[in-house]
């Protein structure tokens, strides 16, 4: 009997201390920018990117998840067309210049927001990123 509650006892223990060491997200916080962005009536909540692939060959998209509502928000916010640009996962002199589903693999281990000027006011869009072919 002592035994079953000394195993019981460390089981639990195990668990607790597994819950503790789960880390959060890191979020990324990107400048909207409607010439790098695009949107389509039929889905106005995907965010595809430029320099996608195409969906044939693979695409990565932002799907929104929510907005948010009076953020205040101290981090720096990046411009996500140059962090894309300088990344592993874009080669300028390649036919296919980004590798869509590895920079799916990365960015879906942060919350990313994107950071939208609407009529002098910032609207926050929290997104995921998203890789699809058909």
């Amino acid at each position: 009997m002592k035994k079953y509650i000394f195993t019981v006892f460390i089981a639990i223990l195990l668990i607790v201390s597994l819950k503790a060491q789960v880390r959060g997200k890191d979020t990324l916080f990107f400048t909207y920018d409607k010439k790098y962005l695009t949107t389509h009536v039929e889905i106005p909540n995907h965010f595809y990117i430029k320099d996608g692939s195409g969906v044939a060959v693979g695409n990565f998209y932002f799907t929104e998840v929510k907005k948010i509502k009076n953020q205040n928000v101290k981090s720096k916010k990046r411009c996500l067309k140059k962090f894309i640009r300088s990344s592993k996962f874009y080669d300028k002199n390649k036919k296919l210049k980004l590798n869509d589903y590895g920079l799916w693999e990365y960015l879906k281990d942060f919350v990313i927001v994107l950071v939208k000027d609407v009529e002098n006011k910032k609207e926050y869009i929290e997104v995921e990123s998203s890789y699809e072919i058909e």
